[in-house]
């Protein structure tokens, strides 16, 4: 960036900074005492406040003023301790210099207190990553890498480089951050998911839009892309076995296990992505892996990390699960109820013990809170150090100073710290001063040693660091008994592969390796060799077990590798060695329109294996034309012997297809109505849907009788109705008019206008407009419907809105609609207003004057937080609609588990009441318009060159094809306006003080247990009670896919509440039964436990079979699983269990199985 354009985009920022400043001056003063007093920033009232694991205790390592606001931080092979220091962020001032800093502080004399700080380097903004290396310091400054060095000794960084530019600065909290030295001699650095980042190297321009992490070779300039995706991204390491990690401060998914190339959540065109480990947790900052003789053997590799929002520092276990890996989450190391503990990032120090930056502040929203807030912090920062009492700490290695065979000595040592800075330090030296000794070192290792392998991986990465390839060293690792070893070596040959006389020899027995890990660092490093001999070794993975992320790493490395295999499948040459399963494997992966002939001919010919069968056919549903998708349909038809949902899935999937891409199968399609008479709703509502959407007129007769026929399943005359429509003639179109205007019971009739409505706005407007008028509160579900479906298109609220100008609507009814009109996020004030009119209402929505939010605000610490979350949990408030808790609930908004502990209590309640003032980032609303006239708006997911998916206000995910897309613009904040207005001023009151404890220490924090807590629980309806008195409770569990089961979410504390679910009748007048279901999903097959509060009065089906707790552990069901998801039913009465049920997931000592609970939605 040249001098002028980075003056330019100095002074845009700053006259932004005051516009902002200027508009939000009346909300800094009510936000100034909105809390009251803040926290004392007296360190030892902080350190005092602190909650240690046992056997551990903290000291102050180092605080203001020696330090100020520490961002990231890293110890140099001195052992002394650099910090990243901004006190500028969140955003510079109008007029405002520059001058953040690189501090260096030392504790000299060992006594675990900072007694030195040195200012390296300042005149810097914002910089958001610094690692010291090769001679000085990089450092992650805005746009650009830059690496500081003092050339005169004194301390000071006098000579700057900028090493590389182009990094995107769209966020300042997502800019270029976390460098990281790993094991193999590369820097690693992370950007977020705002940032798009164009970087010119001699090798080519390397590009990453959105987050991900970049794998940097300083000496070379060699840069690329590590993994992609991930929203915030502010921790990365590596265990002693190579492997890496990564937590994503504003993700919700633990512990990540950093597959090579993968893509994560919110990757830029990903179509697939990697989840992380721990599912529904809170957002952690920072990561790092416990080792070393001062902590106890029970810690030695624990991933330790920062949960900020929640004032904590956590400890994950994590261990094998296959080719990859699970994580349990422990108990913390430290957890606090004061306020301005902001731990952000973790390392562990040079004399053993756990150093953790402390950003304190009491405030940490970037884009939500007021970048000019009073109560923002921005002067102090603290350093912790926690020690294991009783333990004596290590010594603290003299690395520079030491010669080589010392150095090489270090490589044993029990310390990550030592053993990295030791590379550190060899590469310094250089090769021709390393690399006889290393030989010789090698050399003289002894295989009876335990360290052996670990020993000789070491000296591995080290000739790596060198970048000198060592064949032999590598060759014999390759071939370890450790598997650990041979997957770290495999990952080797990535980078020597161009140097190795044949590397596809090395990689062709590692594909078959008996270890899952080895396979899939294979596989993966083959994806770099582009040729048709590297696809075809890899695709023999397939000849082996293939869990979850040895599955994902095959599909990734078939699709890079398509260029190579491709044109010789299209020309019948190559055909992965004659094997049928790897080559569906590879054309399922690379998934366009390019393998759709070799896939129909292995589909002709009966070669497709039966469990790919599926795939296959959903492939060709996707990317086939008229004749091929005649196939599908043919099937559909004919083939009764597969199950009716897989024939409705299917069928539902080819009327995508001619929605989207405007294929329809070829040939008499009149055939399609033999599909009305089967007994499957699913299936007959499909082959209503598909009968409009390719416009078979000739079965609008079967069509109108589905739709009058009260007989049949709602869901079944609704596609009859809307098919009626498709169809496009003017009889079928007279039909649905009728019904609109006397269609006898009100269902069949909103059915009608809801269809009419999203055909023809303006015909359907005067009808629902009196159709509105005639309704009653307690129709509003019907009303909402068909009012939404005005929404969805261009013209339709005006035309609704014009039509109800002179009606009248029953007052509830219209609050209703208009709620869900706001909710929608159409920008649609004049149909707000009509309903409004319409029903004599005043202000649709209350607002509150700044003295009453004041009042309330002062009110909160007296609120019951219990009846709060009573009120939480209400339906008609529909909060778990869209927020989840702990990973369950609704994905709409934003996870609550930890916004008690990072939110200000006057931006919660601004949140309830005023939902578009502060929209959290990642959860604008996007308000799509399509060539077909309709309009979706929804929160962004993804987006590919194909299509944008959104999520909509009702949780579904949307995906739009961008070809037809017309315009698209932000949105309001999906959640509506007025939402609280019903509440009493006590009951808003209890309501924020629940919001206000959730994450803090206490009943109101999710805890380490893997709880069961979404649940479906039976609805009782007349055919679920007939059900339940003329068979029994197992029958209806068994046949579940006939009844009708709401998502019922449990308590922040675990607990499925017994007054909230609903109950059936039984036979004989026995007590009402309820009956719910939760799932959890196993990795690695093996035996579980699933443990009650207590089994009491609870009945328990696994997967529809029988199961009872045994006599040794009364409480537990103790069960032996395969892979895959696993459905537990429980049955009780209500009235014997007001306590409710709460279930948590635990591991069985010995199993190997790895479980987790399912979440979601």
């Amino acid at each position: 960036m040249s001098n002028r354009t980075r003056r330019s985009a100095s002074i845009l920022l700053c006259n932004l900074a005051a516009l902002l400043l200027t508009l939000n001056a009346s909300t800094s003063a009510l936000a100034q005492n909105a809390t009251g007093p803040l926290p004392d920033p007296d360190p030892e009232v902080e350190r005092k406040s602190f909650i240690m694991a046992d056997g551990f205790e903290v000291n102050l390592y180092a605080a203001d003023p020696l330090i100020a606001k520490p961002i990231q931080m890293n110890f140099d092979s001195e052992g002394r301790l650099w910090i990243a220091s901004s006190e500028v962020y969140p955003q510079i001032k109008p007029g405002q210099e520059a001058n953040d800093k690189v501090l260096i502080v030392e504790d000299a004399d060992g006594d675990g207190r900072a007694e030195k700080t040195t200012v390296f380097a300042d005149g810097l903004l914002i910089p958001t990553g610094v690692e010291p290396g090769d001679g000085g310091v990089y450092v992650a400054n805005s746009t650009e890498l830059l690496h500081f060095k003092d050339t005169d000794g004194d301390g000071k960084g006098d000579a700057k480089r900028v090493v590389l530019s182009g990094f995107g600065t769209e966020d300042t909290h997502h800019l270029l951050h976390t460098l990281r030295w790993a094991h193999d001699g590369m820097l690693y650095m992370n950007q977020s998911i705002y940032i798009h980042s164009h970087i010119e190297t001699p090798h080519g321009v390397r590009r990453l839009n959105g987050g991900g992490i970049w794998r940097f070779r300083p000496e070379t300039m060699e840069l690329g892309v590590f993994v992609r995706g991930f929203v915030n991204a502010w921790g990365h390491q590596v265990d002693r076995w190579g492997q890496s990690f990564a937590t994503d401060g504003a993700g919700g998914e633990g512990i990540n296990y950093c597959l090579p190339g993968a893509y994560y959540v919110t990757a830029v065109d990903a179509t697939r992505i990697l989840k992380g480990l721990n599912p529904g947790s809170p957002k952690y900052s920072g990561l790092e892996v416990a080792s070393g003789r001062h902590l106890p053997e029970s810690w030695q590799g624990s991933m330790l990390t920062n949960d900020f929002r929640g004032n904590r520092v956590c400890r994950f276990v994590v261990s094998d699960d296959g080719s990859g890996f699970a994580s349990r989450e422990q108990s913390e190391l430290i957890k606090t109820r004061h306020a301005s503990f902001r731990p952000i990032d973790v390392k562990m120090g040079p004399d053993g013990a756990i150093y953790i930056a402390d950003w304190y502040n009491p405030i940490i929203q970037h884009g939500e809170v007021d970048f000019r807030d009073p109560r923002r912090d921005h002067s102090r920062g603290r350093i912790w150090r926690v020690t294991a009492k009783g333990r004596p700490l290590v010594e603290r290695p003299k690395l520079v100073s030491a010669d080589v065979p010392r150095l090489l000595e270090a490589l044993a040592a029990p310390e990550d710290y030592t053993r990295h800075h030791a590379k550190r330090v060899l590469k310094d030296r250089g090769a021709a001063k390393v690399v006889p000794a290393l030989a010789a070192w090698v050399k003289a290792l002894k295989p009876a040693d335990a360290r052996y392998e670990h020993l000789r991986l070491e000296a591995l990465w080290v000739y790596q660091g060198l970048n000198v390839v060592e064949p032999a060293l590598l060759g014999g690792l390759l071939e370890s008994p450790d598997g650990r070893v041979r997957a770290a070596a495999v990952r080797v040959v990535e980078f020597w592969k161009d140097r190795l006389p044949d590397a596809l020899a090395l990689l062709a027995p590692r594909v078959e390796d008996e270890n899952p890990r080895v396979r899939l660092e294979a596989v993966r490093v083959l994806a770099q060799i582009p040729s048709q001999q590297a696809a075809s070794l890899a695709m023999r993975a397939l000849d082996k077990p293939v869990d979850t992320f040895l599955d994902y790493a095959l599909w990734l490395t078939a699709r890079q590798l398509a260029p190579a295999w491709l044109p010789g499948v299209q020309a019948g040459t190559f055909d992965f060695d004659g094997h049928p399963r790897r080559l569906v494997f590879a054309l399922q992966a690379e998934g366009s329109a390019q393998v759709l002939k070799p896939l129909l001919s292995l589909y002709r010919s009966g070669r497709v294996p039966n469990e790919q069968d599926e795939a296959a056919l959903n492939l060709i549903t996707a990317v086939g034309g008229p004749n091929e998708l005649a196939l599908v349909l043919d099937l559909v038809e004919r083939e009764k012997s597969l199950p009716s949902s897989r024939r409705a899935t299917l069928l539902n999937a080819l009327v995508r297809a001619s929605r989207d891409r405007k294929a329809v199968p070829s040939g008499d399609l009149s055939a399609l109505g033999a599909l009305f008479a089967e007994p499957d709703d699913a299936l007959r509502a499909a082959a209503a849907s598909a009968a409009g959407a390719w416009k078979i007129v000739g079965l609008a007769p079967k069509l109108t009788e589905l739709a009058k026929d009260e007989k049949v399943a709602p869901a079944v005359r609704q596609q009859a109705v809307g098919a009626l429509l498709g169809l496009g003639d003017a009889e079928s179109a007279r039909v649905v008019e009728t019904l609109a205007d006397s269609g006898g019971s009100n269902g069949v009739q909103a059915l009608a206008l809801a269809a009419l409505a999203s055909h023809n706005p303006q015909a359907a407007a005067p009808r629902v407009a009196r159709w509105l008028a005639s309704l009653k509160a307690d129709q509003a579900d019907e009303a909402k419907r068909v009012v939404a479906r005005f929404l969805e298109r261009r013209d339709g609220p005006a035309a609704l809105a014009k039509a109800i100008a002179d009606a009248k609507v029953e007052s509830d009814l219209a609050k209703l609609c208009i709620r869900d009109v706001q909710a929608s996020g159409r920008s649609a004030p004049e149909l707000i207003d009509a309903l409004g009119k319409a029903a004599g209402l005043g202000a649709t929505n209350r607002v509150y004057s700044a003295e009453e939010k004041t009042a309330i605000l002062a009110e909160i610490s007296h609120g019951d937080p219990a009846r709060g979350e009573a009120i939480f949990r209400r339906a008609q408030l529909t909060c778990l609609k869209c927020h989840a808790v702990a990973g369950s609930g609704g994905q709409v908004g934003p996870g609550l588990e930890s916004i008690g502990a990072s939110a200000p209590i006057d931006y919660l309640l601004d949140s309830i009441i005023e939902p578009n003032k502060a929209v959290k980032e990642n959860f604008h609303s996007l308000i799509v318009g399509t060539d077909d006239g309709r309009v979706i708006n929804g929160i962004k997911v993804r987006q590919s060159d194909a299509e944008l998916v959104v999520r909509d206000a009702d949780d579904r995910e949307v995906a739009i094809p961008v070809s037809s897309i017309e315009d698209q613009k932000p949105g309001p904040s999906l959640m509506p306006n007025g939402l609280t207005d019903p509440l009493t001023r006590a009951e808003l009151v209890d309501l924020v003080r629940f919001l206000s404890e959730l994450g803090k220490i206490g009943p109101y924090s999710v805890g380490k247990d893997r709880v069961l807590r979404r649940w479906q629980a039976l609805e009782s309806t007349p055919e679920a009670a007939t059900a339940m008195i003329r068979t029994s409770i197992e029958a209806v569990i068994q046949n579940q896919q006939s009844w009708a089961w709401r998502p019922i979410y449990t308590t922040v504390g675990g607990v499925l509440p017994s007054g909230e679910l609903p109950v059936n009748p039984r036979v004989n007048q026995a007590p009402p039964i309820a009956v719910a279901q939760s799932a959890v999903q196993l990795t690695t097959p093996g035996k579980i436990k699933l443990r009650f509060d207590s089994a009491k009065d609870l009945s328990f089906w696994i997967d529809g079979r029988r199961v009872e707790p045994t006599s040794a552990e009364p409480d537990a069901l103790v069960l032996d699983l395969d892979r895959g998801a696993h459905m537990l039913s429980v049955a009780f009465e209500p009235a014997r269990r007001p306590e409710g049920v709460r279930c948590i997931l635990e591991d069985v000592a010995g199993s190997s199985a790895q479980a987790l609970p399912v979440l979601g939605k």
